[in-house]
């Protein structure tokens, strides 16, 4: 990966980067109001057009396990720079958002969870490389105080490991919204690529090895698995 060690320790610790050129996310995390979901997704599909419209890259994302309650989604905006994200951002008050949610205010088909931002760790992706994923995992970990060259470094080679296991991997790591956390992301092709990636994780006696090593570098938060819906591009 081409991203800088020292960037990622500052991350850690501040949980705020300015780094231009990576791939930038937001993740809206939206709840159904009822067990039917399909006001809710329809929302999202407008708004997907009009962020499209205005620069952004956007995928609608089906939460399948680690949410409770009516069915959980997450609208993902992704950019490839912060120049890109500025233009959209410019866009936000116009007529054309202040009509859709006038509408949707009219009628709430959903209530929003949480939201933050995030950047990729790896300089070199751009948001369209997402557009063919299939079935995802996300695990979140909170950096423990004065480890963030022993995550950077545990994570990154976890990264190889599952790579060459048929996972593709993307980290993340949170701005605005969050308190530093990292989100280590796994997507494969379809549900059977991720049970036989699972397969090779637990008959992997080299990845144990690193777990036991990297022991205390970080505090598990949570993990969410789920599969996308829509992406711009698909």
């Amino acid at each position: 990966m081409k991203a800088i060690i020292r960037w990622v320790a500052v991350c850690c610790l501040a949980g705020f980067t300015s780094v231009a050129t990576a791939e930038r996310l937001e993740v809206f995390r939206w709840q159904a109001n009822s067990s039917s979901p399909e006001a809710l997704v329809q929302g999202m599909m407008t708004a997907a057009k009009i962020h499209e419209k205005y620069g952004a890259t956007v995928g609608i994302f089906r939460m399948d396990i680690g949410s409770s309650g009516y069915p959980t989604f997450d609208y993902v905006l992704r950019w490839d720079s912060g120049e890109d994200w500025a233009k959209t951002k410019q866009t936000n008050t116009n007529e054309e958002w202040q009509a859709f949610w006038a509408q949707a205010s009219q009628t709430p088909s959903g209530t929003l969870l949480w939201s933050m931002e995030a950047l990729n760790w790896d300089d070199s992706v751009k948001a369209a490389d997402f557009a063919q994923d299939g079935p995802y995992r996300v695990y979140v970990w909170q950096p423990n105080a004065g480890k963030a060259a022993a995550v950077y470094a545990s994570f990154t080679q976890a990264a190889k490991m599952h790579t060459a296991m048929g996972a593709k991997v993307n980290i993340y790591q949170e701005g605005v919204g969050g308190n530093g956390k990292v989100h280590y992301v796994m997507s494969f092709e379809d549900w059977a690529d991720m049970a036989d990636f699972g397969d090779k994780v637990m008959a992997s006696e080299e990845f144990r090895f690193l777990q036991a090593a990297a022991a205390g570098a970080a505090t598990p938060i949570g993990s969410i698995q789920g599969e996308p819906l829509y992406y711009t591009g698909r």
